[in-house]
């Protein structure tokens, strides 16, 4: 039968295979068979099934590799990097002599070619046709033909109704538009280069790039070598930014700054001054920089007019971007390093407090909050995005970058929020204005302190006094860098308060997260903490640290500011004998605390707060606010009252309800909940974290069932039925509410019933209905008294249920009572197993992997399969172990077998060898190596060396996956991979080599030392000849007739079952070759199917799913008897080639012993002609002496050949016996997998072919309702 494919077909029928020699060092480009069948030659108007029958069609679809070596790309230098070469495009030439370019996934008709045509390779295979040789070629299959001018024919669809015309003029028309677009359109404008960075100035225009190069690389080493003579010493702690300026002073010149910010003031003061070696390096770069931009004016005239008018650039802006380009060369290695070393104390000190402060609440800070906890939790979410942007300064190579980085920062968190009614947007806007320079300070205090990024005041200094073209003492960028600069000297000198409060926010959370009820009691209600006892139990280190901070902050002040700070730290009159409503009027918790409020009053939340500027912009009178108290004082007196801790949250906006639930402490949330002074019903539904979880969805997901109770429990009691109802339909960032994760505590369905959300879908498409399924009992989800049928819970995505489960023992049970398609594949390829892989769901996987229907060489849409996909190596060792665990073990009862391979980036390929034994106790060791093809030969050369009477499997003539370094053929990995284990496995069954301490040591040795093991072959090789007469009695020539006839007989019954094999071998490939042209027909079918526009939709479904359990894999039973069979075939010609070395050693003793006859007629010759007269007596003496000693060594070497043939008489013999045995039993091992897997097989095709029909009796069945 010939192939269905009209290339194929064509090109074995033709003369040209007989020109393909070898045929490993060539490839066929075969054009898909629906692309060949529904496409046609524009310029001929001819069928390219017609056109794939001509030889020039053909001819220009072979590439020769002539050595089995791809070409080197263009450019490409001898010897050169095989990952650099892999990228580039190389060149292939045809039959024909045509020339075919390569280039990563695509194919590109060149010379001797009429059209220019691209093609894209889609899949690899190795193709066998029906030859007696077993040839074996290697096919990309590519998306379009590179002959003639492609236009694709799609099937017009035959339409009955009263217009039969309408669907086709419809058709025809789209046709001829698309004919006529290219004549018809006119020609495009040209567009100027969009050139952001001065390196792609220099790529996009080689002339100015040439010029400049050699001057610009000189001027830069010249820096580099200038600057690294002296490395600056780190200035001493008496110098730093902290200890230089006195805390008065410091808060003098941060209000100073501040009003700055928010006055009148264009140019933004600084306390930051240069020392004497970064001077002198800004000086060295600014004269580098100045010499960069001298270089450039020096280009020639008409490359700068080219430059200008292909692109948007103007002079002042290619001159930032020359500094840009020169800083960013010399940043890591010289600029940066430099000023980072000058400025190591203040950069310490300033990390150290920042670690300190990571704890800190955003309501902390200064802050004011509108809107209660949601505008908590905007404002949250702005400082997140915040504090993302910011991260990037840390990684930025240029002052110039960073500076961008921190404009996009501030524009970031002072960004105003959308909203979606006109009310709000107007509390907004009122909202924005308060964004001021105070309010902007506190935001980026928390900024810096959540992104951890080092050297701030490095960077500060950096982006200040190294940037020379710019103006950054005004403008916006000033602005932000007196901004950053006011975070940083506050941060710096004016932060132990904050430090204070981060401390007790942590041991508020710890105490919440560890259930620590007296802690919690201790903070959050001091009062009833007797005055003896202690109030909280604080490490030994923490207070060390914090006294130690606070000792060397006192330490560098004067006298004088020491006793002004002691005058702020006395306690306030109004602090003390009254409240501080005349100051913090929205800090006064109301007496007694109500639960609900008849009138929804504004709500706002201002814990401590910066020093306020003069700003007319800001919403807050700064009468309230006394220039002579910090922030320490502020915060001391506001941030750690009991009502505002126990409303602080996280980094991730956890409140302290939160943590109680995420750590299942119900103690402690039941003893949070006995506070309504700090926690009313209207904040627990209003409770929720940054990823939009409810404190109701996190006890769910908790599978706490006694920590939910009681939440519930206080919600009922407190929540009236409404709100009750949109507190279970509150939706996190993925769209999910707390019926989505139902499936953790199902019990709560028979609780609240019809009040859940059932139809609310996630981002997914996922509905509750969807995620509780799996748990539900099969029978209860439809009424046909049917198993449940996993196809019909699909979400948007593909995804069945097999793809969401992560419980291992629900896995098994969908499997084992289910109906269910192990192999089920959503949109992107991807199945079960790969979804389990790629997550790391052990379990998971190995309830997949125990189902005899998953099908582990499945390729997702990359063509990567489910080991490929895995989430780390840990992953993919388990994997390889459970398909180590599921080979058969041999008589021993090790298991050894090659689980894996995989490309290298050097052009080659490792083999993951595994070998297992199980213990006394009933685990099993296993052992893992990694092996090359040169690995596998240099073996079967050591052996050979060692026993040369031995036959041993050839198994090397392989092909190369890499004949397309771009695209490496996946399938001829895998074929190499099962032709060495069929190899490994031979050796393991072999009479001598079982037991060869060669064998073992390749699978349990990991590095194997192939110079010491040749010579250990060598000599043992050697021994093995010198013991032969000692251990062997030799055969003498009147007993080689004996031998002649037993290794005659021997080859003619192997020969037998070689010449058998193969005839079954060539009769499995055609039925392999058919059921891929039988699935290919399907598709087709289906394809055309589709077209009928009276058809129901249902039926195409049907005809998709059918098609889909004809789909042939790498796993079909079929593919596996084939490498069986081949393995076969091959040990059975290595017995036959072992069985010529006896013919070969009887001629070698006929030679020998013609050899003595010859010398001994010599010798009686000489004697008998020689005359007996003493002159001729020497030579007579002479000449019997010598052939007398010829005699002897060809006696010695008759003999020697005699031992040897007895050795290799009794090793052929043995091993024969043993290869026989195994062949029989190895034959019946492998029919019955076969027979297994076959049934297997079938039966799953069963299922597919059921669901189909059930598709089609749906539809039925609702046309007869």
């Amino acid at each position: 039968m010939q192939p269905l494919n009209p290339f194929l077909r064509a090109f074995f029928r033709s003369t040209l295979p007989s020109q393909c020699s070898p045929i490993n060092h060539h490839i066929i480009l075969c054009p898909t068979t629906d692309i060949l069948l529904n496409s046609r030659d524009r310029d001929s108007n001819t069928s390219y099934a017609e056109l794939a029958t001509t030889e020039e069609f053909l001819a220009s679809h072979v590439l020769r590799v002539p050595g089995g070596a791809p070409p080197a790309g263009g450019g490409a230098k001898d010897g050169g990097n095989v990952r650099e070469n892999k990228s580039k495009a190389k060149q292939y030439s045809t039959l024909n002599g045509r020339t075919v370019v390569l280039k990563d996934a695509f194919a590109y008709s060149n010379k001797g070619f009429k059209t220019l045509n691209q093609a894209q390779l889609l899949q690899d295979a190795i193709y066998y046709p029906d030859t007696p040789d077993g040839q074996q070629w290697l096919v990309y299959y590519i998306s379009r033909p590179l002959v003639g001018s492609y236009q694709s024919t799609p099937t017009i669809p035959a339409v009955i109704s009263d217009e039969p015309s309408k669907e086709r003029r419809k058709l025809l028309s789209e046709a001829s538009e698309t004919a006529t677009s290219t004549t018809t359109s006119p020609p495009p404008v040209p567009k100027k280069k969009d050139v952001k960075n001065f390196a792609e100035v220099l790529n996009q225009f080689p002339v100015i790039s040439r010029q400049m190069q050699s001057g610009l690389e000189k001027i830069i080493r010249e820096f580099v070598a200038a600057n690294e003579k002296n490395t600056p010493k780190p200035r001493s702690r008496s110098s730093s930014l902290s200890s230089q300026h006195s805390a008065p002073s410091m808060r003098s010149s941060m209000s100073s700054v501040k009003s700055s910010l928010s006055g009148s003031s264009t140019v933004h003061p600084t306390q930051l001054e240069l020392e004497p070696e970064e001077d002198a390096l800004r000086t060295s770069l600014e004269s580098t920089v100045t010499a960069a931009i001298d270089l450039f004016q020096q280009v020639d005239k008409q490359q700068l007019s080219l430059l200008g008018a292909n692109t948007e650039l103007t002079g002042p802006v290619v001159e930032r971007m020359i500094e840009r380009y020169v800083i960013e060369q010399v940043h890591d290695q010289t600029v940066f390093p430099k000023v980072c070393a000058t400025r190591k104390p203040d950069d310490s000190d300033l990390d150290s407090k920042i670690r300190k402060m990571s704890d800190i609440d955003i309501a902390q800070v200064g802050i004011p909050i509108e809107d209660g906890m949601k505008g908590k939790r905007e404002l949250a979410a702005r400082l997140s995005r915040g504090v993302e942007s910011f991260k990037k300064i840390g990684v930025a190579s240029s002052p110039q970058e960073m500076l961008e980085i921190l404009l996009a920062t501030q524009k970031v968190v002072s960004e105003q929020a959308t909203s979606n009614t006109s009310d709000s947007g107007a509390e907004k806007q009122s909202s924005a204005l308060t964004i001021n320079a105070d309010i902007l300070v506190s935001m980026l205090l928390v900024v810096v302190i959540r992104s951890g990024v080092r050297h701030l005041h490095s960077r500060l200094l950096y982006m200040r006094y190294f940037i020379f073209l710019d103006e950054v003492e005004s403008g916006e960028q000033g602005y932000a860098l007196a901004t950053l600069e006011a975070v940083l000297a506050h941060l710096t000198s004016a932060s132990s308060s904050m430090r204070k409060a981060s401390k007790r926010n942590r041991l508020l959370w710890q105490a919440a997260r560890g259930g620590d009820i007296q802690a919690l009691e201790a903070i959050l209600e001091p009062s009833i903490i007797l005055p003896g006892e202690d109030t909280i139990a604080e490490s030994p280190t923490a207070i060390v640290d914090e006294s130690s901070d606070d000792s060397v902050s006192e330490a560098d002040l004067p006298q004088g500011e020491e006793d002004a700070q002691n005058e702020n730290r006395r306690p306030d009159f109004s602090a003390s004998n009254g409240s501080l409503g005349h100051v913090f009027p929205f800090q006064r918790p109301p007496t007694p605390p109500p639960e609900q409020h008849d009138a929804k009053a504004k709500k706002r939340v201002s814990m401590a707060s910066l020093p306020r500027s003069q700003s007319a912009s800001s919403g807050y009178s700064s009468r309230s606010h006394s220039r002579k108290r910090s922030v320490d004082s502020t915060t001391s007196n506001g941030d750690l009252s009991s009502d505002k801790l126990a409303q602080t949250q996280d980094a991730d906006g956890n409140s302290v309800l939160m943590m109680a639930v995420e750590g299942g402490q119900r103690d402690a949330l039941k003893f949070l909940f006995s506070l309504p002074s700090h926690f009313r019903a209207d904040f627990v539904l209003d409770d929720v974290n940054n990823a939009g979880t409810s404190l109701l969805s996190a006890a769910v997901q908790s599978d706490n069932r006694s920590l939910t109770d009681l939440l519930i429990d206080f919600l009922e009691k407190r929540a009236s039925g409404d709100q009750l109802r949109r507190y279970l339909s509150v939706q996190d960032l993925q769209g999910r509410c707390m019926a989505h994760y139902l499936f953790n505590q199902p019990h709560l369905i028979q609780r609240f019933g019809k009040k859940l959300p059932w139809r609310l879908k996630d981002k997914h498409g996922q509905t509750p209905l969807f995620a509780t399924l799996p748990y539900r009992s099969p029978r209860a989800t439809q009424g046909d008294g049917e198993a449940l049928h996993l196809d019909d819970h699909v979400d948007a995505k593909g995804n069945t249920l097999l793809h969401v489960v992560v419980d291992a023992q629900m896995t098994l049970k969908l499997l084992r009572h289910c109906d269910a398609d192990a192999n089920a594949a959503n949109d992107k390829r991807f199945t079960p197993l790969m979804v389990g892989s790629k997550y790391g769901r052990i379990d998971t996987v190995r309830a997949l992997f125990g189902d005899p229907r998953v099908d582990m060489t499945l390729k997702d849409i990359r063509g990567l399969t489910a080991v490929e996909l895995a989430k780390d190596d840990d992953v993919r060792n388990r994997i390889d172990d459970l398909v180590l665990l599921s080979t058969s073990a041999g008589k021993d009862g090790r298991t050894t077998t090659v689980v894996r391979s995989f490309f290298v980036e050097d052009a080659t390929i490792r083999f993951v060898l595994k070998s297992g034994a199980q213990n006394d106790n009933g685990s099993i060791t296993v052992t893992t190596c990694r092996r090359s093809i040169s690995d596998f030969e240099s073996l079967a050369n050591w052996l050979s060396t060692e026993c040369t009477a031995s036959w041993l499997p050839s198994h090397f003539n392989l092909p190369s996956p890499f004949l397309v370094p771009s695209r490496p053929s996946r399938a001829i990995l895998r074929h190499v991979q099962l032709r060495l284990d069929n190899f490994f496995r031979a050796l393991l069954a072999h009479g001598t080599f079982a037991t060869h301490e060669l064998v073992w040591e390749f699978f349990l040795v990991p590095e194997l030392d192939s110079v010491m093991l040749t010579e250990r072959s060598k000599r043992k090789a050697e021994a093995r000849v010198d013991n032969l007469k000692d251990d062997f009695e030799p055969v003498l020539m009147d007993e080689t007739q004996e031998v002649e006839n037993f290794v005659a007989y021997a080859k003619d019954q192997v020969r037998g079952v070689t010449q058998a094999t193969r005839k079954v071998i060539r009769a499995v490939n055609r039925h392999r070759m058919r059921c891929n042209d039988l699935f290919d027909a399907q598709s087709l079918a289906a394809v055309k199917a589709s077209t009928l526009l009276f058809l129901p939709q249902p039926y195409i479904v049907a005809f998709e799913r059918y098609t889909k359990t004809l789909m042939p894999t790498e796993a079909s039973p079929w593919t596996s008897l084939y490498y069986n069979l081949h393995s076969v075939h091959s040990t059975s010609s290595a017995i036959q080639v072992a069985l010529n070395r006896p013919a070969y050693l009887i001629g070698s003793m006929g030679q020998a012993q013609r050899s003595i006859d010859r010398s001994m007629s010599s010798a009686s010759r000489s004697s008998r002609w020689t005359p007996n007269i003493s002159l001729f007596e020497d030579a007579k003496r002479s000449a019997a002496s010598e052939a007398w000693d010829k005699a002897g060594k060809a006696r010695g070497e008759l003999e020697s050949l005699g031992c040897e043939l007895r050795y290799t008489q009794q090793t052929v013999a043995s091993e024969l016996a043993v290869w026989q045995n195994e062949h029989v039993r190895a034959g019946r091992a492998m029919l019955k997998r076969f027979a297994k897997e076959t049934v297997v097989k079938e039966k799953a095709r069963l299922e597919g072919m059921k669901r189909a029909l059930r598709e089609i009796r749906k539809t039925r069945m609702l046309d007869l309702s």
